[in-house]
Protein backbone atom coordinates (compact mmCIF):
# COMPACT_ATOMS: atom_id res chain seq x y z
CA UNK A 1 0.00 0.00 0.00
CA UNK A 2 1.00 3.32 -0.97
CA UNK A 3 3.02 5.29 1.96
CA UNK A 4 1.48 8.74 0.07
CA UNK A 5 -2.17 8.06 0.76
CA UNK A 6 -2.17 7.85 5.58
CA UNK A 7 -5.40 9.82 6.03
CA UNK A 8 -7.26 10.31 9.06
CA UNK A 9 -8.38 7.93 11.18
CA UNK A 10 -12.21 7.69 12.73
CA UNK A 11 -13.09 5.59 15.74
CA UNK A 12 -17.05 3.84 14.97
CA UNK A 13 -18.59 4.57 18.09
CA UNK A 14 -22.30 2.91 18.81
CA UNK A 15 -24.58 6.01 19.96
CA UNK A 16 -26.73 3.16 21.23
CA UNK A 17 -29.95 1.56 20.58
CA UNK A 18 -32.65 3.57 19.93
CA UNK A 19 -36.41 2.18 18.97
CA UNK A 20 -36.84 4.17 15.99
CA UNK A 21 -34.49 4.85 13.11
CA UNK A 22 -34.26 8.04 12.04
CA UNK A 23 -33.83 9.05 8.10
CA UNK A 24 -31.31 11.58 8.25
CA UNK A 25 -29.09 8.94 10.43
CA UNK A 26 -26.49 7.92 7.50
CA UNK A 27 -24.06 5.78 10.03
CA UNK A 28 -25.64 3.21 11.22
CA UNK A 29 -25.43 -0.51 12.53
CA UNK A 30 -28.71 -2.83 11.51
CA UNK A 31 -32.11 -1.66 10.63
CA UNK A 32 -33.06 -0.86 7.63
CA UNK A 33 -30.73 0.14 4.73
CA UNK A 34 -30.41 3.24 3.35
CA UNK A 35 -30.08 2.43 -0.75
CA UNK A 36 -30.08 4.20 -3.78
CA UNK A 37 -34.08 3.72 -4.66
CA UNK A 38 -32.99 1.81 -8.53
CA UNK A 39 -30.60 -0.57 -5.69
CA UNK A 40 -32.20 -4.02 -5.27
CA UNK A 41 -30.90 -5.74 -2.12
CA UNK A 42 -28.67 -8.52 -3.30
CA UNK A 43 -29.42 -11.71 -2.78
CA UNK A 44 -26.91 -14.72 -2.52
CA UNK A 45 -25.74 -16.50 -5.37
CA UNK A 46 -25.01 -19.90 -3.59
CA UNK A 47 -28.39 -20.14 -2.33
CA UNK A 48 -30.67 -17.84 -3.74
CA UNK A 49 -31.62 -15.48 -0.41
CA UNK A 50 -31.75 -11.78 0.43
CA UNK A 51 -28.58 -10.83 2.00
CA UNK A 52 -28.90 -9.71 5.39
CA UNK A 53 -27.60 -5.93 6.03
CA UNK A 54 -25.06 -5.44 8.51
CA UNK A 55 -23.98 -1.68 8.98
CA UNK A 56 -23.39 1.22 6.55
CA UNK A 57 -20.58 4.13 6.66
CA UNK A 58 -21.09 7.58 5.28
CA UNK A 59 -17.66 8.61 4.77
CA UNK A 60 -16.69 11.80 6.63
CA UNK A 61 -15.13 15.18 5.66
CA UNK A 62 -11.29 15.04 4.50
CA UNK A 63 -11.90 11.24 4.13
CA UNK A 64 -10.92 10.04 0.01
CA UNK A 65 -13.98 8.89 -0.12
CA UNK A 66 -16.17 11.91 0.93
CA UNK A 67 -19.61 12.14 0.03
CA UNK A 68 -19.73 8.07 -0.70
CA UNK A 69 -21.29 5.41 1.71
CA UNK A 70 -20.53 1.94 1.92
CA UNK A 71 -23.31 -0.69 2.99
CA UNK A 72 -22.32 -4.19 4.02
CA UNK A 73 -24.07 -7.26 3.15
CA UNK A 74 -23.74 -11.14 4.41
CA UNK A 75 -26.21 -14.23 3.71
CA UNK A 76 -27.49 -15.59 7.26
CA UNK A 77 -29.68 -18.38 5.74
CA UNK A 78 -26.83 -20.68 4.47
CA UNK A 79 -23.19 -21.80 5.27
CA UNK A 80 -20.44 -22.87 2.81
CA UNK A 81 -16.54 -23.85 4.13
CA UNK A 82 -14.99 -22.73 0.96
CA UNK A 83 -16.84 -19.74 1.45
CA UNK A 84 -16.83 -18.58 4.86
CA UNK A 85 -14.42 -16.03 4.48
CA UNK A 86 -14.29 -13.62 1.04
CA UNK A 87 -12.12 -15.66 -1.31
CA UNK A 88 -8.33 -14.77 -1.63
CA UNK A 89 -6.15 -14.10 -3.85
CA UNK A 90 -3.34 -16.94 -5.26
CA UNK A 91 -0.37 -15.15 -4.82
CA UNK A 92 1.30 -13.23 -1.97
CA UNK A 93 -1.41 -10.93 -0.42
CA UNK A 94 0.95 -8.34 0.58
CA UNK A 95 1.65 -5.87 -2.09
CA UNK A 96 -0.44 -7.98 -4.42
CA UNK A 97 -2.01 -6.22 -7.57
CA UNK A 98 -5.87 -7.48 -7.62
CA UNK A 99 -6.49 -8.95 -11.07
CA UNK A 100 -9.45 -6.73 -13.38
CA UNK A 101 -12.69 -8.25 -12.36
CA UNK A 102 -11.52 -10.32 -9.48
CA UNK A 103 -13.39 -7.35 -7.25
CA UNK A 104 -16.78 -7.90 -8.62
CA UNK A 105 -16.62 -12.03 -9.04
CA UNK A 106 -15.39 -12.56 -5.62
CA UNK A 107 -18.71 -11.19 -4.39
CA UNK A 108 -20.61 -14.20 -4.09
CA UNK A 109 -22.26 -14.84 -0.44
CA UNK A 110 -21.70 -10.98 0.42
CA UNK A 111 -22.22 -7.92 -1.07
CA UNK A 112 -20.21 -4.49 -0.79
CA UNK A 113 -22.36 -1.86 -1.85
CA UNK A 114 -20.71 1.51 -2.70
CA UNK A 115 -22.70 4.53 -3.72
CA UNK A 116 -22.98 8.28 -3.64
CA UNK A 117 -24.64 8.81 0.46
CA UNK A 118 -27.12 12.06 -0.78
CA UNK A 119 -28.98 9.27 -3.21
CA UNK A 120 -29.55 6.89 -0.20
CA UNK A 121 -33.28 6.74 0.88
CA UNK A 122 -34.37 4.25 3.90
CA UNK A 123 -35.51 0.68 2.41
CA UNK A 124 -38.76 0.27 4.17
CA UNK A 125 -39.24 -2.86 1.64
CA UNK A 126 -36.10 -4.53 3.69
CA UNK A 127 -37.54 -6.10 7.16
CA UNK A 128 -34.33 -5.67 9.34
CA UNK A 129 -32.93 -8.69 11.46
CA UNK A 130 -30.21 -6.52 13.10
CA UNK A 131 -30.88 -4.46 16.13
CA UNK A 132 -30.21 -0.70 14.76
CA UNK A 133 -27.87 1.15 16.54
CA UNK A 134 -26.49 4.67 14.93
CA UNK A 135 -22.64 5.21 14.78
CA UNK A 136 -20.81 7.89 15.32
CA UNK A 137 -17.20 8.50 13.43
CA UNK A 138 -15.11 10.13 15.92
CA UNK A 139 -11.98 11.67 14.43
CA UNK A 140 -8.69 10.61 16.33
CA UNK A 141 -5.19 12.01 16.08
CA UNK A 142 -3.75 8.91 16.34
CA UNK A 143 -3.90 6.78 13.26
CA UNK A 144 -2.53 3.39 14.66
CA UNK A 145 -5.59 3.39 17.27
CA UNK A 146 -7.44 -0.02 17.73
CA UNK A 147 -10.87 -0.77 17.27
CA UNK A 148 -13.20 -0.73 14.96
CA UNK A 149 -12.52 2.43 12.66
CA UNK A 150 -12.21 3.96 9.45
CA UNK A 151 -8.96 5.37 7.86
CA UNK A 152 -5.41 5.30 9.36
CA UNK A 153 -3.44 2.46 9.53
CA UNK A 154 -4.36 -1.42 9.84
CA UNK A 155 -3.97 -3.54 12.85
CA UNK A 156 -2.45 -6.55 11.21
CA UNK A 157 -3.17 -9.83 13.61
CA UNK A 158 -0.78 -11.52 11.63
CA UNK A 159 1.63 -10.83 8.71
CA UNK A 160 0.85 -7.05 6.35
CA UNK A 161 -1.64 -8.12 4.17
CA UNK A 162 -2.05 -4.97 2.20
CA UNK A 163 -2.62 -4.56 -1.45
CA UNK A 164 -0.72 -2.32 -3.86
CA UNK A 165 -3.01 -2.17 -7.04
CA UNK A 166 -5.90 -3.30 -8.79
CA UNK A 167 -5.21 -3.95 -12.44
CA UNK A 168 -1.57 -2.91 -12.10
CA UNK A 169 -2.49 1.22 -12.56
CA UNK A 170 -5.27 1.77 -10.03
CA UNK A 171 -3.35 2.76 -6.71
CA UNK A 172 -5.42 0.98 -3.44
CA UNK A 173 -5.95 2.59 0.33
CA UNK A 174 -7.26 1.47 3.47
CA UNK A 175 -10.56 1.60 4.34
CA UNK A 176 -11.28 0.36 7.34
CA UNK A 177 -11.21 -2.23 10.14
CA UNK A 178 -13.66 -4.15 12.19
CA UNK A 179 -12.50 -6.31 14.98
CA UNK A 180 -12.79 -10.14 15.21
CA UNK A 181 -14.71 -9.92 18.74
CA UNK A 182 -17.66 -7.66 17.03
CA UNK A 183 -21.12 -8.89 17.37
CA UNK A 184 -24.37 -7.87 15.75
CA UNK A 185 -27.01 -7.92 18.02
CA UNK A 186 -30.26 -9.32 16.22
CA UNK A 187 -34.04 -8.96 16.60
CA UNK A 188 -36.36 -11.44 18.89
CA UNK A 189 -38.26 -12.11 15.69
CA UNK A 190 -34.57 -12.66 13.74
CA UNK A 191 -33.50 -16.16 12.62
CA UNK A 192 -30.61 -17.29 13.71
CA UNK A 193 -27.54 -17.29 11.68
CA UNK A 194 -26.48 -20.73 10.00
CA UNK A 195 -23.34 -21.91 10.61
CA UNK A 196 -21.24 -24.80 10.41
CA UNK A 197 -21.48 -26.95 13.03
CA UNK A 198 -18.69 -29.81 14.77
CA UNK A 199 -19.36 -32.53 12.60
CA UNK A 200 -19.20 -30.09 9.19
CA UNK A 201 -22.71 -29.75 8.53
CA UNK A 202 -24.61 -26.57 8.71
CA UNK A 203 -26.89 -25.62 11.72
CA UNK A 204 -28.89 -22.45 13.33
CA UNK A 205 -26.61 -21.14 15.97
CA UNK A 206 -27.88 -20.95 19.15
CA UNK A 207 -26.47 -17.57 19.59
CA UNK A 208 -28.82 -14.32 19.29
CA UNK A 209 -26.21 -12.44 17.18
CA UNK A 210 -24.47 -12.37 14.21
CA UNK A 211 -21.16 -12.26 13.04
CA UNK A 212 -19.27 -11.19 9.44
CA UNK A 213 -17.03 -13.28 8.19
CA UNK A 214 -16.98 -16.38 9.98
CA UNK A 215 -16.13 -13.67 13.40
CA UNK A 216 -12.44 -12.89 11.63
CA UNK A 217 -10.37 -9.55 11.61
CA UNK A 218 -11.54 -7.94 8.76
CA UNK A 219 -9.73 -5.81 6.88
CA UNK A 220 -11.09 -3.32 3.91
CA UNK A 221 -9.78 -1.52 1.38
CA UNK A 222 -10.55 1.43 -1.37
CA UNK A 223 -9.55 1.95 -5.01
CA UNK A 224 -8.53 4.81 -6.59
CA UNK A 225 -9.38 5.95 -9.94
CA UNK A 226 -12.29 3.75 -11.06
CA UNK A 227 -15.29 4.62 -12.76
CA UNK A 228 -17.10 2.66 -9.96
CA UNK A 229 -15.87 2.54 -6.46
CA UNK A 230 -14.69 -1.04 -5.32
CA UNK A 231 -13.90 -2.66 -1.78
CA UNK A 232 -10.79 -5.41 -1.45
CA UNK A 233 -11.63 -7.18 1.78
CA UNK A 234 -9.85 -10.08 3.74
CA UNK A 235 -9.52 -11.23 6.97
CA UNK A 236 -7.35 -12.33 9.75
CA UNK A 237 -7.66 -14.65 12.66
Amino acid sequence: MSEKIIQGCWLLDEIGVTGFQKEEQSSFIGGKPSLPQETDIPLCKLCGAEQTFYLQIAFPDKHVWTGLTLAVFSCTTCVDENHLIPEMLNSSLNGADIPLHFLNEYQKNFRLLVFETSRGKLRRDYSEKILYKPLYLRPLGNPSVVGNKVGGIPNWLLDDEAPRTYAIEHEMFFLLQLSSDTKFDILDSAPSQVELGLRGYPESSPNRYYQLFNGNEIYMFGVLGTEKPLVYVLTQI
